[in-house]
């Protein structure tokens, strides 16, 4: 078995900065993963939580939302 070697964004710590704006990620929507790209916001919210806007393809749709560290991950 292969160690799948993304990072899930929800182990970033305290003190960490957010990976580069733009960068590849999966969103998670649906209960499935789904190609996309994240721009960070420039800082964790009050939940402490990295929050961005991501740009994801889901079927024929191109959709923008904002999404939690919990619900992408790097790709």
């Amino acid at each position: 078995m292969t160690q799948d070697r993304r990072r899930h964004l929800s182990v970033v710590r305290d003190g960490d900065s957010p990976p580069t704006p733009g960068r590849a990620c999966l969103v998670l929507s649906d209960d499935e993963w789904w190609p996309g790209t994240v721009t960070w916001e420039d800082s964790r919210r009050d939940d402490g939580l990295w929050w961005g806007e991501v740009t994801y393809r889901k079927g024929g749709d191109v959709l923008t939302e904002v999404h939690s560290q919990h619900d992408l991950r790097a790709r």
